[in-house]
């Protein structure tokens, strides 16, 4: 398995947009429930930057799930890759 950072840093863009996607948020949208942004939230989904267990929280909170809910599905992304 690869290290932490390089799975973060390697697929969570892609959980963050289809999990915005499947909410139905635009990224405006999105932002505002973060209170972040737009560009910073751009830059995650484009994975130049990268969440921290804070920021995780919030993402989860703005969507609706737990946090280990988006963890486990960067854990399914990583292996399926």
């Amino acid at each position: 398995m690869e290290k932490n950072q390089q799975i973060t840093r390697r697929y969570f863009h892609n959980i963050l947009r289809q999990y915005r996607r499947s909410a139905g948020f635009t990224q405006e949208e999105m932002a505002e429930k973060m209170n972040v942004s737009v560009g910073f939230l751009g830059m995650m989904e484009v994975g130049r930057r990268w969440p921290n267990i804070d920021m995780l929280f919030r993402i989860a909170s703005a969507l609706g799930v737990r946090p280990g809910e988006l963890i486990d599905a960067l854990e399914k992304e990583s292996q399926a890759k």
